[in-house]
């Protein structure tokens, strides 16, 4: 995994990145993406417990912390409890994006890709992330697409 910080103003958000298998299970298939999560604290909340967030869509990247207003709005509230990680889901944002240069698979290239943008690979993409973080576990929070994940 690799880890780049930044900083805005009292927030730290450190941005991870990890190859996961792009099938979860099948060690013949050797194919991997990689997804990215920003883990942001306030300064003080550095040994926090970890809250997940998960975004709607499916297809809709984590939304990007911003300090003032402190976007999104919940933001503030969970830093006061929590180290908050924004996960930007397979295909989407910083993750290994699904887009334009996928046409080039063809149809059916296409159609056997996004089955493995699913849900229970999300999980799975998830829990890898935790356990590189050291997280024994964490809270989760789901918004439309990301509640329905968390359920599964």
């Amino acid at each position: 995994m690799t880890v780049t910080t930044r900083r805005l103003r009292d927030l730290t958000i450190d941005d991870h990145t990890l190859t996961v298998p792009l099938v979860w299970g099948d060690d013949a298939d050797t194919r991997t993406i990689d997804v990215h999560a920003a883990v942001v604290t306030r300064e003080g909340g550095e040994n926090l417990p970890y809250l997940l967030f998960l975004q709607g869509g499916p297809g809709f990247e984590a939304p990007a912390p911003f300090h003032a207003p402190t976007a999104p709005s919940w933001l503030d509230g969970a830093l006061a409890h929590y180290r908050v990680v924004l996960l930007d889901q397979r295909g989407t944002g910083a993750s290994t994006p699904f887009g334009d240069a996928d046409l080039d698979r063809g149809a059916e290239g296409i159609a056997e890709y996004v089955t493995h943008l699913r849900a229970d690979a999300i999980v799975e993409d998830a829990e890898a992330l935790r356990e590189s973080l050291g997280a024994a576990r964490w809270s989760v929070l789901g918004q439309s697409f990301g509640g329905f994940t968390i359920l599964r």
